[in-house]
C-alpha cells in the first residue's frame, strides 16, 4: 500500500480508529492545547505501521500538524542515529587531514 495515496484516500479520511482517536482527544493535540477550535489543524501521528490501512485503537496519536513534525523528525534522527554507519564505501577526502585545531594556538603543545 502506497502510504501517501493512503493519506489521501477516503479510506483514511474516515478511518473508524483515526475518528476515534480525534474524539477521544477532544480534537486536541494529545501534546500542547492547539486545537481545532483554536484554528489549528489535528492530525493523527501513526505510532506503528504494522497494521497500515488497518488501524487498531492506540495505533495513532492526535497531534497538531507542529507537534506531529516535531515528534517525526525526533523519531527519524533517533532511527537514523541508531542505524550502522557503512564503512565498506568509505573513502576519506583528505588522506592524512590535519589536526582541527592548531596546538599552538590552543596552548596544548607541550
Amino acid at each position: 500500500m502506497n502510504y501517501r495515496e493512503y493519506l489521501s484516500s477516503p479510506a483514511w479520511r474516515f478511518n473508524a480508529a483515526r475518528l476515534r482517536e480525534l474524539e477521544a482527544a477532544g480534537f486536541q493535540c494529545r501534546l500542547c492545547p492547539n486545537s481545532t477550535a483554536t484554528g489549528h489543524v489535528i492530525e493523527c501521528h501513526h505510532r506503528t505501521y504494522a497494521r497500515l490501512g488497518r488501524e487498531i485503537d492506540g495505533d495513532l496519536t492526535a497531534l497538531c500538524r507542529e507537534c506531529h513534525g516535531v515528534v517525526t523528525s525526533m523519531l527519524r534522527a533517533r532511527r537514523y542515529a541508531s542505524a550502522p554507519i557503512a564503512t565498506s564505501d568509505y573513502v576519506p577526502a583528505i588522506a592524512d587531514p590535519p589536526p582541527l585545531f592548531d596546538p599552538f594556538v590552543t596552548g596544548e603543545s607541550k
